[in-house]
């Protein structure tokens, strides 16, 4: 089963290995270079793209280490600035030429040659064209450089609890404890924490909002969420589906909710259900997955073998090659993600893991991401890896699901494995009405003239709309400023509604897993090999599922999520 293969990087056709693109007169020569190359048959044309593709993935590869090691070692000013210095001098100035490659491939003659296995592309480049602005360069590169400093600020937050120093997230774990007092301070703690940084995050969210508007206004659009829907290609919804989703979302999935957590109201034995409540393990069971990094890796690579040992064999190997950060410690930034190495043909993992079961749930999750990553590895063109996270994120939820049958490598009482199953299950429905929460008001403060104290009144007010059971009587404040820790917020903007449109689409996975077992996997693994080379429809229905949020839809995959927390 174990494997000691490690990734090499895959060997180029087109470019040298010594190609130096940190410098960008090499970068820019080499843009030049593509731009005059003679095409005379629609093979060629696929040719050019292919090597277009190669180099691309080359700066892409420098700029995710950089990024990589910027996020790793987040206290380190020097990585920061590394960082900001490619993006600005290589990335941004190349986004200019991007648009040349496409522009080239768009006006070829032997575009019309291509067969209609090819419209999706054609679409797509054509969006990637129309959404350029020449103008939005210098922006890119103010607006990247300010909304790196969220981490930054977000990272260096430690102070003492329960007598040691600890940072935010190793805080964050006493949510958890089965005594309600060291739960309630330890809410208290995070939430004051962001309190003495809250003047600072709302002037940096102010200066990035100014710059956002800006990019909107330079491209003709009258709002900047208007913007971001035709900058994210989002070609099979729109903003009105949107506001439908929310709605379907309200009626659909929060009775559900309110149900199950007043169940747990009653098992903790409470009179009120607080936020410090809601992590809170009601049959007094603490999951302690695992005791060192080792083991914490090692179950996973089990778990992912007997979903498909081509996924336990990937993860191994990711492992072996030092694709993985997983740990929390004081001066990393915070979060997880997984982001491709495309010279690689691979992936990297980035956590911050402190011990608990939520890092399992989190470790499958990138992992679905890495899987996906591995899937198309071989496609040749990039305009089918950039995968948006309407697939993307169906990857990854989808493995968080299908794994939860196999969680018995971490946990060996059946009272363990069944809470850990039934976690597993409520949080795809609790994410749901807080991305409406996160996605609501995105939409309002990019739509609407308002100043910080309106801003957080807004947001309360959405907290209020979207809630299951929790009382924030006497924490108001607490609840007008809890956006300030949504990291997307800040640093990708409106990526956001995709989680739950994709929770969905793992929904109904799993409940297509449950249904028909390994040939459920292997649809969903053909989905994955797809990356983007097809409608986002397309590829759902290749998954052996649908796209489709509205409330029926909805109402029938809560009924099925339901009827699976009750039979634990």
């Amino acid at each position: 089963m174990f494997t000691d293969k490690k990734f090499e990087k895959i060997q180029r056709k087109f470019y040298p290995e010594n190609l130096d693109v940190t410098k960008w007169e090499n970068v820019e020569s080499e843009y030049k270079k593509l731009l005059e190359e003679e095409i005379n048959s629609k093979e060629d044309l696929l040719k050019f793209l292919e090597k277009y593709s190669e180099f691309d993935s080359a700066i892409s590869q420098v700029f995710n280490d950089k990024y990589i090691k910027m996020t790793c070692y987040a206290d380190k000013p020097e990585n920061q600035d590394d960082f900001n210095r490619f993006f600005s001098e290589i990335q941004a100035p190349a986004s200019k030429y991007d648009f040349m490659i496409n522009k080239k491939f768009y006006d070829s003659p032997y575009k019309k040659d291509l067969g209609p296995e090819y419209d999706h592309m054609k679409k797509i480049i054509s969006r990637r064209i129309e959404g350029f602005c020449e103008k939005n360069i210098p922006l890119d590169t103010e607006e990247n450089k300010i909304s790196s400093k969220y981490g930054e600020i977000i990272s260096k937050m430690s102070a003492e609890f329960l007598g040691e120093e600890r940072t935010l997230t190793q805080i964050s774990v006493y949510l958890k404890d089965n005594d309600r007092s060291v739960r309630q301070q330890a809410w208290e703690k995070i939430n004051e924490m962001v309190s003495e940084k809250r003047n600072e995050l709302e002037e940096l969210f102010d200066e990035l909002r100014k710059i956002r508007i800006k990019k909107a206004e330079n491209l003709g659009f009258e709002n900047y969420r208007d913007y971001m829907h035709f900058e994210k290609a989002r070609f099979d919804y729109t903003p009105e589906d949107i506001f439908e989703f929310h709605s379907s979302v309200e009626k659909a999935v929060l009775p559900v909710l309110r149900e199950l957590y007043e169940d747990k109201k009653n098992k903790l034995g409470i009179d009120v259900f607080r936020p410090w409540d809601s992590s809170a393990d009601e049959d007094g069971i603490t999951l302690k997955p695992y005791k060192t990094n080792e083991e914490f890796v090692d179950k996973a690579i089990k778990i992912l073998y007997k979903v498909k040992p081509e996924f336990g064999i990937n993860l191994e190997m990711m492992k072996n090659t030092k694709f993985l950060d997983l740990e929390n410690r004081k001066g990393k930034a915070p979060g997880g993600y997984c982001t491709k190495l495309p010279e690689f043909g691979g992936t990297f993992i980035f956590m911050n893991a402190v011990g608990i079961h939520q890092n399992v749930i989190t470790l499958l999750h990138e992992s679905g991401h890495a899987m996906h990553g591995f899937s198309f590895r071989n496609i040749p063109y990039n305009v089918y890896k950039d995968c948006p996270s309407e697939i993307a994120e169906l990857g990854s939820m989808s493995m968080e699901l299908i794994t939860l049958d196999y969680l018995g490598e971490y946990y060996k009482d059946e009272k363990e494995i069944k809470k850990a199953k039934k976690e597993g299950l409520m949080n795809t429905l609790t994410i749901l009405p807080w991305v409406m929460t996160v996605d609501a008001f995105q939409q309002w403060i990019y739509t609407t003239d308002h100043n910080d104290s309106q801003r957080d009144e807004y947001f309360a007010s959405l907290m209020d709309r979207f809630n299951y059971g929790e009382d924030y009587s006497g924490y108001e404040k607490e609840k007008s400023y809890r956006w300030l820790r949504q990291l997307h917020i800040f640093e990708v903007p409106f990526y956001y509604i995709e989680y739950a449109i994709s929770q969905l689409g793992a929904i109904a996975v799993y409940k297509n897993y449950k249904e028909n077992g390994q040939k459920a996997v292997e649809q969903y693994h053909e989905a994955l090999k797809l990356g983007y080379s097809k409608p986002i429809p397309e590829i759902y229905k290749t998954a052996g599922i649908k796209f489709d949020f509205s409330y029926e839809y909805i109402k029938e995959l809560v009924d099925f999520i339901k009827k699976e927390i009750e039979s634990l």
